[in-house]
């Protein structure tokens, strides 16, 4: 969210009341949820198998699939939780292993059987160990018998690995194959996220707005309420989206009182924005800057890497990006907002950006462009390297960490990733080349202390913030040592 902290002191809010990314630490029990949760949590406490989430787009699969992993934390559970789904077959195996610390080989019938030997290990010390994937409705039929085959690992009374599925209602489709008819008969329990009713999205608005400190202080006009849930339907993404914007408008007009004439607003500003995203960046390059920037994007695309403005995401490929003030929005206006005339600072960037994409580096790689947070402005500050666009939060640089490397989660990028951390005091155990917990936990400590979400996930802003502080010292990446020398 674009200068949040004003936009909070102006609403008198302690926290984002609507954000753009699950937040499992404020979690609304709607209908039945509480009792699913609950249901949830014993099958893979007592090891019993499979567990199936499914709900459409923006339903909360993300959130409540965190909110089902707190809950185990303090039984004693070992999670992996992941999000690429389009890794598959032994690229996904791989993947699991690294997650759970696990070094992987070449040979996939080796990495089951160190897997196995693992697991057994961890059942032994009474570790329970969950396998959650994300968007799984992405699975090829060769990943769901890569599970079938992992389901099978058991002490003979308990299952070894428990696994949950979350993804779109397409991923029942594919569990209904009868190829996999054997993984579908271990599915011990299957929640299903519907969509809000009226009365349950009043009441999640008035929620997200007590836990913010806005209790008392903002409110949502009945009027309001029922243009919320036509625009909306009681989808829980679309309703942060509309709110997030309507109280940017409050913002604007110093109102405290959402209502119906700010809900279209915001409805119209949200769907002309959807229609567009993400033109509003590329809009702003110049035509030949825009063509590098979208191949070199598409380039980071193929790493994993997010490379668009946005926060950083925690589970879905359709997160909803973070919003500027909109000015349709100031004062509930029915009319759309002018086309904007390039400004001195819009010119500026797109010089900036293209000069970028131009310049020959032969350290660095692709041209990255993320959201910037206010608290890494300081960071921009006389880099010739660098372009800032301070309206739109927007950064653009040239990486010199190997993304493929990085992305893969092993390989000599990472090591330089892990000295770096380590030269910042921050602990990644072994420089092993290999992303795992303690990595990720590193990586999480950076954030958290530059102001990022703490994913504990390299992506283009974290990276861009550990290549600068490596500056500071006196060193770029390119010249960190390796760790075997």
């Amino acid at each position: 969210m674009s200068d949040s902290g004003a936009y909070l002191r102006s609403l008198g809010l302690t926290r984002p009341p609507f954000p753009p990314t699950p937040d499992a630490a404020c979690y609304f029990h709607a209908g039945g949820l509480e009792r699913e949760l609950a249901e949830a949590t014993h099958c893979l406490e007592a090891r019993k198998g499979f567990v199936l989430l499914t709900g459409e787009v923006g339903m909360g699969k993300s959130t409540f699939l965190r909110r089902l992993l707190q809950a185990l934390e303090p039984s004693g559970t070992a999670a992996c939780l992941v999000f690429n789904t389009f890794l598959q077959g032994g690229d996904l195996l791989n993947a699991i292993l690294r997650d759970f610390g696990v070094r992987p080989v070449d040979d996939p019938a080796t990495n089951i059987e160190r897997f196995n030997a693992f697991l057994v290990k961890q059942w032994k010390a009474g570790v329970t160990c969950v396998l959650a994937i994300d968007d799984a409705q992405n699975l090829s039929l060769e990943s769901l018998e890569l599970l079938r085959l992992l389901s099978n690992m058991e002490t003979g009374q308990e299952k070894l690995l428990q696994i949950v599925l979350a993804g779109q209602p397409e991923l029942r489709d594919s569990l209904a194959r009868a190829e996999i008819r054997q993984l579908t008969s271990r599915i011990v329990k299957h929640v299903r996220l519907d969509a809000l009713d009226a009365d349950d999205t009043l009441r999640y608005v008035d929620f997200r707005l007590a836990v913010a400190g806005g209790a008392g202080r903002i409110g949502l006009s009945r009027s309001g309420g029922r243009a919320l849930y036509r625009r909306s339907g009681g989808n829980p993404r679309r309703i942060h989206l509309l709110m997030d914007r309507c109280l940017y408008g409050l913002v604007a007009s110093g109102a405290r009182e959402v209502d119906a004439a700010l809900v279209r607003a915001a409805g119209r500003e949200a769907g002309a924005l959807e229609a567009r995203t993400p033109a509003p960046l590329a809009s702003r390059l110049r035509p030949v800057a825009a063509a590098a920037a979208v191949a070199l994007l598409a380039a980071g695309g193929a790493f994993g890497l997010r490379a668009t403005p946005a926060a950083p995401a925690a589970t879905s490929p359709t997160a909803t990006p973070p919003v500027q003030a909109p000015p349709a929005l100031t004062a509930a206006a029915a009319t759309p907002a002018p086309t904007p005339t390039p400004t001195p600072s819009s010119i500026d960037w797109a010089h900036c950006v293209s000069g970028l994409a131009r310049t020959p580096d032969i350290e660095a790689t692709a041209l990255q462009l993320a959201r910037a947070p206010s608290s890494a402005a300081a960071a921009f500050a006389g880099r010739s390297d660098v372009c800032f666009d301070p309206a739109h939060a927007t950064v653009a640089w040239r990486t010199r960490l190997p993304l493929e490397q990085v992305a893969a989660g092993e390989g000599q990028g990472v090591r330089i990733l892990q000295d770096a951390l380590a030269g910042l005091g921050l602990d990644t155990g072994a420089v092993d080349g290999i992303v795992g917990p303690r990595t990720r936990q590193a990586l999480a400590r950076f954030q958290a202390d530059n102001g990022l979400a703490a994913t504990g996930r390299p992506d283009p802003m974290t990276l861009f913030l550990i290549e600068s502080a490596a500056a500071t010292r006196g060193a770029t990446v390119a010249e960190i040592p390796d760790g075997n020398g």
